[in-house]
């Protein structure tokens, strides 16, 4: 009986052991570093801080290291409590977070989290419309132009006889009607030009009446300061005009009249060049203001011309060959011509005494546009067939963004963003490396040029099938590029003179 007794208390008191074991090896399992976390904002968009908050369970040892990965290409981590990290791109990244003990026990936990594409930081802002009656779109690839006191010029100008430029008053979040000009005797099919002196040049297609095919406008009211003829009509050129007032033009007049020309600031013809076809296309003026090329739209050739006396510079114009309408030249900082034909856009070499294709590139659809120039040298130019981003070395192309594009020579801001106008009626702003980020619906037929000024605002025309709208879209943190040739007419007075 003795004997039994000692084995059952041996038995419980053994058991009882037992017990005691399995509960210090339960609570060796839990004393261990555990810790989850969680991050703020919860919706994730690239650009913006997110702030990371580590959490230990509930029984966790006490943890003395943190190692955070944040899951970037670069792998970036950290190794505080509660870091923050911006991510710049959008994506999905898997974050994961090691954390140990004082012992070295190891606890590592890990979330997936997605990034999105910040919305791009413009928006519309006003519409503004005489609502006079007009037959066709803003041809020329017409652009608004902005004056020192930041009145807004433009056109509308396929109203027959009362076609009129148009001076509007940025109110803020409104419009205001400065002026409208008087009839100018026929339609202007091409963007207006600021001089040095503040007013307004428009050349007009004037079938009947050759005495104002070019015209100065007092900026103060729209009067007619002067006007001059030239035997023939205007159409698409645009006036190119040099530090002291002197401007420059083709017409549109074919064979035996057509021709170049220059005037004074006071409306004195300097110099003429006739009998050698059509030039509808804007010029561009030379930094040293000593040249001044022209593109002959019959032959798709370049003209180098001296502005002062209009002899030529080189015996025989260069270029393509084919033909085209409306394109708007521009110029880099080597003194590369650019423009494009019925096929082609084109990068023009002067060597002094001659000129020479620098290269050419075939595209289709490529006329009534232009080359502009971003912020690291990479060039745009629009067509039909979609906007285009080419190297300006040899004119490879880097990308292309599918958009049928007329009358829309591109716009560049400071962040390498592309604006540019559809046949469709929408403003697509693409970035440098040909993805969308954002599209405006204006109207439903053509979009032309737009103009950036210095704070980031960009105006642009469009045609609605029944009257020419201006439009404001405001841009934060933005302006032209710094770039020899950012927009068309190469600055918001559209003067065409290199920098």
């Amino acid at each position: 009986m003795m004997k039994t007794g000692k084995i059952i208390m041996f038995s419980i008191i053994f058991g009882i052991g037992l017990l005691g074991c399995e509960k210090d090896d339960t609570q060796e399992t839990l004393v261990t570093p555990r810790v989850d976390f969680s991050f703020t904002p919860t919706a994730l968009v690239a650009g913006d801080e997110v702030v990371f908050n580590a959490e230990p369970a509930a029984g966790s040892s006490e943890i003395t290291t943190w190692a955070w990965n944040f899951g970037d290409e670069n792998s970036t981590s950290s190794t505080e409590t509660d870091p923050t990290y911006i991510y710049e791109n959008a994506g999905t990244y898997d974050v994961y977070l090691q954390v140990s003990d004082a012992a070295g026990n190891v606890h590592r936990t890990t979330k997936t989290i997605t990034v999105t594409k910040a919305e791009f930081p413009a928006s519309l802002v006003w519409e503004f419309s005489t609502n006079t009656p007009v037959s066709n779109i803003n041809d020329g690839s017409s652009s608004p132009v902005i004056g020192d006191d930041g009145t807004i010029y433009y056109t509308e100008s396929r109203a027959g006889e009362n076609s009129k430029v148009v001076a509007v008053t940025d109110q803020g979040d409104s419009a205001e009607l400065k002026w409208a000009s008087g009839p100018l005797g026929g339609e202007l099919p091409n963007a207006p030009s600021i001089g040095p002196d503040g007013n307004i040049l428009i050349n007009a297609w004037v079938v009947d009446n050759a005495d104002n095919a070019i015209n100065k406008l007092s900026a103060a009211d729209g009067t007619i300061l002067w006007s001059g003829g030239i035997g023939t009509d205007v159409s698409n050129s645009t006036p190119a005009v040099d530090s002291q007032g002197n401007s420059y033009h083709g017409s549109r007049a074919q064979g035996a009249n057509g021709g170049v020309y220059s005037w004074t600031s006071e409306g004195e013809k300097r110099w003429e060049i006739t009998g050698v076809g059509a030039f509808y296309s804007s010029p561009v003026i030379s930094n040293d203001e000593s040249t001044v090329y022209f593109l002959n739209t019959n032959e798709g050739m370049i003209w180098a011309v001296n502005a002062a006396d209009g002899s030529p510079k080189w015996e025989a114009p260069v270029g393509e060959g084919s033909g085209v309408h409306g394109s708007s030249l521009s110029m880099n900082a080597d003194g590369t011509i650019y423009y494009t034909t019925n096929a082609h856009v084109v990068a023009i070499t002067d060597n002094g005494e001659t000129g020479a294709i620098k290269w050419s590139v075939e595209i289709e659809g490529a006329s009534n546009s232009g080359v502009v120039i971003g912020p690291g040298g990479d060039l745009y130019s629009g067509a039909t067939s979609g906007l285009y981003s080419f190297n300006p070395e040899d004119g490879a192309i880097n990308w292309v963004y599918d958009i049928e594009i007329a009358e829309s020579v591109p716009a560049v801001d400071v962040n390498g963003n592309v604006y540019v106008g559809s046949v469709e009626g929408i403003l697509f702003i693409i970035s440098e490396t040909g993805a969308l980020e954002k599209e405006f619906e204006l109207t439903n037929n053509v979009v032309n040029s737009p103009t950036i000024t210095s704070d980031g605002t960009i105006y642009v025309e469009a045609y609605d099938g029944e009257v020419i709208k201006l439009f404001k879209i405001a841009v934060e943190e933005s302006g032209p590029a710094n770039s020899p040739w950012p927009m068309k007419g190469q600055n918001i007075k559209n003067t065409g003179r290199a920098n």
